[in-house]
Formats: structure tokens, sequence, C-alpha cells
């Protein structure tokens, strides 16, 4: 019932700290995924996984309100982490990672990537099947930079 308690407590946290977060809250839930980068990647088939958006709509072309509704967003993002991630070992689609610009905060999601997923064996198969780095672009190597010793 993890998937419902982390719901609770992310609409009390919206509640307490008066997020204009849209409603319904978005939720899904998904087979696990024997894919080792699988945010869903589980050794256990019978393990169900909860996908919850955190989103905010840009209804308006008034580049002011815009800028104001992202920075919102952000706010309700990061409080959503520094609450809620860990505790339920939340992790994002990797279609919605912001990589961040702030070298500390890359450092500390490339940690937390790190803990969940193989990424000195991802960072060697791309050294062996990609040397010229073809398949990578900008995203990919802040979140796994390559080392030379790998």
């Amino acid at each position: 019932m993890k998937d419902l308690e982390y719901i609770e407590e992310l609409k009390q946290l919206i509640e307490k700290e008066e997020i204009p977060a849209p409603a319904p809250i978005e939720q899904r839930w998904t087979a696990s995924s024997r894919s080792s980068l699988s945010p869903a990647s589980s050794p256990s088939e019978d393990d169900i996984f909860s996908w919850v958006g955190i989103i905010m709509y840009l209804p308006t072309m008034d580049a002011r309100q815009r800028k104001d509704i992202t920075e919102e967003f952000f706010h309700y993002r990061h409080l959503t982490q520094a609450k809620l991630w860990d505790c339920y070992s939340a992790y994002e689609h990797w279609a919605k990672i912001e990589v961040p610009k702030d070298k500390k905060e890359l450092a500390a999601l490339q940690e937390r990537l790190r803990k969940r997923f193989p990424v000195d064996a991802y960072n060697k198969a791309r050294k062996e099947l990609d040397p010229n780095r073809i398949l990578s672009n900008n995203m990919l190597e802040k979140l796994f930079p390559q080392s030379d010793t790998i």
C-alpha cells in the first residue's frame, strides 16, 4: 500500500505548502521490468510500480506568467524530492529528468542514480559499443560521465 501512502503524503505536502497543483493527481501502475536501467527494474516479476505525475499546466502565452508557473513547478518538484522520494525509493522516469545546472545538485543526482542503476556496467558497455559516442547526447554525458579507467 506504499503507492497510496505516497499519494496521501503528497496531498498533505501540497496542502501544507499551499502548492497550486492541478487535480486530480495522475497516478499509474506498471509491472516490473527485467531491464536494469528501467526505473521499474526488479528481479521479482510480481513487483508493481507506481508512477505519479508532478505536473503544472502552462495555459498562458504570457512569458512572465509562464516563468512564474515554471518556478512554482520546480519548487513543487524539489519539495517532493526532498520530502518523499528517498522514503519511497522514488525515481524519475528518464524522459522527465531535468539535468541540474548547479554542480552540487548534478553530483547529488549522479550519486543517486549510481545507487539505483548499474552505472559502471552501462558506461563500460557505452565505451565498448560506442567508443566515438555517436549514440550519446549532452544529457547522457552529464548523468553518466565516463572516466578513462572504465
